[in-house]
């Protein structure tokens, strides 16, 4: 054998590359044990590689599904404690509100009974009410008991600041309610009679106790809980804030949302300068009252006093102090119209020029004046005021203010501002109405200023239109009365004497024509008896009216209103001896022909629009119509129109036609079609309930467009190939809108006796509905979290099969990989050992 480098190298190569891949080998093996997978190398797999990485693809799939759902689980649990607190509020609501039916707040109320004699001068009444002293001293001439209670009552009304009670009177009895529920005030009486005078009395009784409803506190607490509810966070999210990612709660505090009902503030216009020539008058309304025997009244129109000495009725006394303004001489400056049975309208004839009245006298329940329309006088600006009143601290109060300023503004605009609750009062509510007006665009010719105490002035040299108001709102005021025909009244006497047979008294109509109708006396006649067949004759006839026995006198009354009848009553034969009294015909009450002119309501729309869903509904002398917003309308204006249009398309005809009012007014003017007969209108407006996405509700703290939108939004979750669900919740459901009004309506409802039932049976049929839908909504949650379940289990056996499947193919035999293990690296020690040998040989060992 020969012995060479070469070939002692092509043995060390073929011994080394059997060691590396002996240890390749080994190394292959060892990350089978540690990894547990043939190799990580997916080229090993061949065929089966596809397959792998589609097996591992689901399992990671899978495994990140589980996570999600892990993730929200914490969300549906704390839905389900929240759906759970709030089904319990609501059912417990509903109990309270059907429980308290027979139980309900009631004002505290008290009777003032005045009796005696009057007649004398100087008897004192006094009457407390709260600490505060009210009296009267008797002149002598009063009629009767009801006009002491009628002064008493009126100071009781007038009294600054307002009493927490009002009075009324009636018949000598002076009832003096409280202004809100439970025990609020003290009532006594007493009173002093003129020494030798007349003994008269007076006393206090409590006819009803104030009382608070029994589930005042519940309702409070109960709004409490559920903004707590609305208002849970977890994990850095709120609950039902939808989507939005602000850290702004999602409700603000309910207990301080306006009444649903009627807001307890206000908000007036009026001009108080008008450019020249002017189209705006004063008018003055006087009431008259009953002016009784030898009572006097003194009423002053500009200067001029007329006086009037009674027995007046109130329509004798209209009807003299018409002509008094209107004689001869006629009082310069003023006009009078709509005289009827109650009073008189006294208008100027000039605009921007005033008038004056003042009523003094004896009558202790005198005649009252009352402003309809103030004197406004002319200068070289228009000049607008709007003042603010009420409480502040109220969230969610909308006040606007529209003008139209041509050419600057030919459409109205509206600025609006919605409270935050934290105004300190109502200087800071105008002055950001006074910013918003000043900073817009384009910008208003007409100047605006805070005038303070809440009060905005709107000044500009050229004409404008203005007008404000609190939320949608309408008011209705008559701009034109007209007058109410009223039935004539004559009433005969026959003061006799009676007891002789033959006396004849005779009763002659001439417009209608009718009789005479005759009575002729018998010995046992009284004048009852001869009043009797004489109303017999007269109502057989048919004249148009119809005679009575009143007082035991004979009356006839016109059966129409305004149409008058002439009657004339004689004593036609005397039969003697005695002389007999020729019967007495006096006019109880004179016919007032309807008219001449037709009432005129002017219908005043204000607020922001926009807004879909909103309700107009109008109603004049019972009859309605209503139009529903769309949303497009552009101003009030476009409402007002709406509102025309309908009241003039019904059938049977409205009552009134109606046409739009001004451009940039809001207004509607609507016009009897009747002369004479009264409008009874009404306006109101009622807000959708609920509102629906995007619109926000009163409470949400989400008011902006985009932030409301967001508010509504549920969140979607994905826990499966094509299966999402929506598993979050928003405090703006119709549900939530529909408890918190219930409680709503609740609130106002116990501070309201008198509505107490009506604005009760809408809180019953809200917490209703309520309750029906968070159980809707909670079944919705629960069938989340049960899928949520399943899900969660079909991922966890799809895992298992899973992993199953790529351990049949990646998988090792632990146990024969150990083996395979050992033999490697005993062969490789092996390998090592004869390495190591043939490295060590030499000639002398080769010989050896």
């Amino acid at each position: 054998m020969s012995i060479n480098a070469y070939s002692s190298y092509a043995s060390y190569l073929s011994n080394l590359g059997g060691i590396q891949r002996t240890q390749s080998n080994l190394n292959t093996l060892l990350e089978q044990l540690n990894t547990e997978k043939k190799s990580t190398d997916l080229t090993f797999y061949g065929a089966d590689s596809t397959r792998l990485l589609d097996l591992r693809a689901d399992i990671s799939k899978r495994q990140g599904y589980m996570q999600t759902i892990d993730g929200a689980q914490t969300d549906v649990k704390a839905y389900d404690a929240a759906f759970t607190s709030l089904e319990d509020l609501a059912s417990k609501l509903m109990d309270a509100f059907t429980a308290p039916e027979s139980d309900p707040p009631t004002l505290q109320q008290h009777q003032v009974t005045l009796k005696g004699d009057i007649g004398d001068a100087g008897d004192v009444y006094k009457v407390t009410v709260d600490g505060v002293v009210f009296s009267y001293v008797t002149t002598g001439l009063e009629g009767n008991l009801d006009e002491i209670a009628g002064n008493l009552t009126a100071q009781i009304n007038a009294h600054q600041p307002p009493l927490q009670a009002t009075a009324a009177s009636t018949g000598g009895v002076i009832t003096i309610t409280g202004n809100q529920p439970g025990p609020l005030f003290d009532v006594s009486a007493s009173m002093t009679d003129v020494n030798g005078g007349k003994t008269n009395s007076i006393s206090a009784v409590l006819t009803q106790q104030g009382k608070v409803s029994p589930i005042v506190a519940q309702v409070n607490n109960a709004l409490s809980q559920v903004m707590a509810l609305l208002n849970e966070r977890v994990n850095d999210r709120y609950l039902f804030g939808g989507l939005n990612i602000n850290n702004l709660i999602p409700v603000v505090d309910l207990s301080r949302l306006p009444d649903p009902t009627g807001s307890k503030n206000a908000i007036s216009d009026a001009t108080t300068q008008q450019l020249a020539p002017g189209t705006i008058v004063q008018e003055t309304r006087i009431t008259a009252d009953y002016l009784g025997t030898n009572q006097t009244e003194t009423i002053t129109v500009n200067g001029t006093p007329l006086t009037f000495t009674g027995p007046l009725t109130q329509q004798q006394l209209a009807s003299q102090l018409a002509t008094a303004i209107t004689g001869n001489p006629a009082i310069t400056g003023v006009t009078v119209q709509d005289v009827d049975g109650q009073g008189l309208t006294i208008k100027s004839t000039t605009p921007g020029t005033g008038f004056s009245v003042s009523i003094t006298g004896t009558d202790p329940t005198p005649s009252t004046s009352k402003t309809v329309q103030a004197n406004v006088p002319l200068g070289a600006n228009q000049v607008d005021k709007i003042s603010l009143s009420g409480p502040v601290g109220v969230i969610g109060e909308t006040y606007s203010v529209t003008i139209m300023d041509p050419p600057n503004n030919t459409a109205p605009v509206t600025i609006s501002y919605r409270t935050t609750g934290n105004e300190k009062d109502l200087n800071e509510i105008a002055a950001k109405l006074v910013d918003q007006i000043n900073t817009h665009q384009p910008p208003f010719s007409v100047s605006v200023t805070n005038t303070g105490s809440g009060t905005l002035q709107l000044s500009s040299a050229t004409a404008f239109t203005s007008h404000a108001g609190i939320g949608e709102s309408a008011k209705v005021a008559t701009t034109q009365r007209t007058v109410v025909p009223v039935a004539q009244q004559e009433e005969v006497s026959f003061p006799g004497p009676f007891g002789e047979a033959g006396d004849q008294y005779s009763i002659s109509f001439t417009a209608p024509v009718g009789g005479p109708f005759t009575v002729t006396t018998s010995t046992f006649d009284t004048e009852g008896s001869v009043a009797q067949q004489m109303a017999d004759q007269i109502n057989a006839a048919g004249l148009g009216v119809t005679a009575v026995i009143r007082n035991g006198h004979l009356s006839v009354t016109s059966d129409t209103p305004g149409v008058p009848f002439t009657m004339t009553s004689a004593l036609t034969i005397d039969a003697g001896p005695t002389t007999t009294a020729a019967p007495v015909q006096t006019q109880t009450i004179a016919n007032i022909a309807p008219g001449p002119l037709s009432q005129v309501d002017e219908v005043a729309l204000s607020g922001p629009v926009g807004r879909k869903g909103d309700v107009y509904e109008l109603t004049v002398n019972g009859r309605t119509i209503r139009y529903t917003t769309d949303g497009t309308e552009q101003d009030m204006d476009a409402i007002a129109i709406h509102l025309t249009a309908l009241a003039n398309s019904q059938t049977p005809p409205f009552p009134a036609s109606a046409v739009a009012g001004p451009t940039g007014s809001g207004k509607l003017i609507l016009t009897g079609t009747t002369p004479g007969v009264e409008l009874k209108t009404e306006v109101k407006v009622a807000n959708p309930m609920p509102v629906s996405n995007p619109a926000s509700p009163d409470y949400s703290t989400y008011q902006e467009p985009t932030d409301s939108s967001l508010a509504w939004q549920r969140g979607t979750l994905t826990i499966a190939d094509n299966t999402n669900l929506k598993y979050t919740f928003s405090a703006n459901d119709p549900a939530m809108q529909r408890l918190v009004m219930a409680l709503r309506y609740a609130q106002s409802a116990v501070a309201d006796p008198a509505n107490y039932q009506s604005k009760m049976d809408v809180a019953r049929q809200l917490a209703q509905d309520s309750l029906t839908g968070i159980r809707a909504l909670h079944s919705d949650n629960t069938v989340n979290d049960t899928v949520m379940s399943a899900a969660t289990l079909a991922h966890k056996t799809s895992i298992n099969v899973f992993s199953n499947s790529t351990e049949k193919i990646e998988g090792i035999d632990q146990n024969e990989v150990a083996a395979k293990i050992q033999a490697a690296q005993l062969q490789l020690q092996t390998s090592f050992a004869a390495f190591a040998s043939t490295a060590r040989l030499s000639l002398v060992n080769f010989i050896a």
